[in-house]
């Protein structure tokens, strides 16, 4: 049976840590790509390039369903097994967006989605097993990096793809990449996955069955629905940032697509130190909940920058201003998974994360179109991020009792 944390071997340790973030990385170059790709191919889809939020709320249906499924089918079949299909899930959706057919939009973001929600609940249930506790914000950082590391990737890679080809060939390099890495992460199953004596029984029909358990188990526990909810208004602020601000750089900025592309990246980029600058000061404090409502703040300050923006910025106040927004709205990440796993009931991990993503995704699929929509009423960014920065500073208030219980 793999090892515990207690007793696990730093080598064990180390290539889970990287196995981890890698397919965190490439499954978040994966979903980002459709937003970068947006200025370029909705002309050839005949849709707006605002409609990108409509998209990515399909993505987000699939993947509020997969994430709580993705947590029961990790602790039956191992997570190395479930991150496999999840990335050929994620090939196969953006090789079909590559096909350039607008009836074909819907289907691709469904399995997109489907490839989304299982990777991180997958991830926990073998990180919890393995790292030390003294660790636990650290490492959850650090995996955790590979979604802003992805999205940098996206940022700087289809723009460079693009210009070599079409966007269509773009999107087919992609979903190479989630295959490739679905092949060589095969090796890692023995060393990673839990043993079919320590699987859970039923299968996938069972994992159907009991899709909202984890839910129900979470809302059910003060504690985890507090940081549940808190998740649903961070992840909004950082699938916001990703979904819109290349868009919104482009047609309202006057930025060319790979300028733009690099301002994404280097917020990305920030937002991937700050998780594990975060994670740091987390363990070191000993403080989670209380990072976490640090983070909101920043994450106040970083969107009413944004609302701020204008074609009179220069590269470096976009620069500065996507660092700001970057390093709070992106950098939560793993402190809050951590913490999450710190909560949960031993041998639950892989479920309760699963369930507590329910309402994670659950922002990415209400704010995005709504974002779309508020944008076709009154044709304001400004409007749009300002209600964002509102909204993150008023969660504090759900932070609090579990800021006052750390001091005791």
């Amino acid at each position: 049976m793999p090892p515990t944390a207690a007793g696990a071997k730093p080598r064990v340790f180390l290539v889970a840590v990287a196995a981890m973030l890698t397919i965190q990385i490439v499954s978040s170059f994966a979903i980002q790509s459709i937003p970068v790709l947006a200025p370029v191919a909705a002309p050839d889809l005949g849709v707006s390039r605002h409609d990108v939020g409509y998209f990515m709320a399909f993505v987000y249906v699939a993947a509020i369903l997969s994430s709580s499924a993705g947590g029961l089918l990790a602790a039956r079949y191992g997570a190395v097994r479930v991150s496999q299909a999840s990335l050929l899930c994620s090939g196969a959706a953006i090789t079909v967006f590559g096909l350039g057919s607008v009836w074909l939009l819907v289907p691709a973001a469904l399995l997109l989605g489907t490839g989304m929600g299982p990777p991180t609940p997958a991830s926990s249930q073998v990180l919890a097993r393995v790292t030390p506790p003294r660790l636990a914000s650290l490492t959850f950082s650090v995996k955790q990096t590979g979604v802003p590391l992805g999205n940098m990737v996206a940022g700087l890679a289809i723009p460079a793809l693009v210009a070599l080809g079409t966007w269509q060939g773009a999107a087919w390099v992609v979903g190479l990449c989630c295959l490739a890495l679905a092949i060589a992460i095969e090796p890692l199953r023995p060393l990673l996955d839990v043993e079919p004596a320590a699987r859970a029984g039923g299968g996938v029909l069972a994992a159907m069955r009991d899709l909202f358990l984890p839910v129900r188990r979470v809302w059910n526990a003060a504690d985890l629905r507090r940081l549940a909810l808190v998740s649903f208004v961070f992840t909004a602020m950082q699938v916001t940032f990703g979904a819109f601000l290349v868009v919104y750089l482009v047609q309202h900025i006057g930025l060319d697509l790979a300028t733009a592309g690099l301002v994404l990246a280097i917020g990305q980029l920030t937002g991937a130190g700050a998780r594990v600058v975060w994670g740091a000061i987390a363990d070191s404090s000993g403080r989670p909940a209380l990072t976490l409502a640090c983070l909101c703040l920043g994450m106040a300050a970083g969107a009413a920058t944004l609302a701020m923006l204008d074609t009179s910025w220069s590269m470096a106040g976009l620069a500065a201003a996507a660092i700001l927004y970057g390093a709070t709205a992106i950098g939560w990440g793993g402190v809050f998974f951590a913490e999450l796993a710190r909560r949960a009931p031993a041998g639950t991990v892989a479920t309760i994360t699963g369930g507590a993503q329910f309402f994670t995704f659950s922002g990415a699929l209400v704010v995005p179109p709504l974002f779309s929509l508020l944008l076709t009423l009154f044709g304001s960014y400004a409007l749009n991020f300002a209600l964002l920065a509102g909204v993150s500073a008023a969660c504090i208030a759900l932070l609090l009792p579990l800021v006052r219980s750390e001091r005791g």
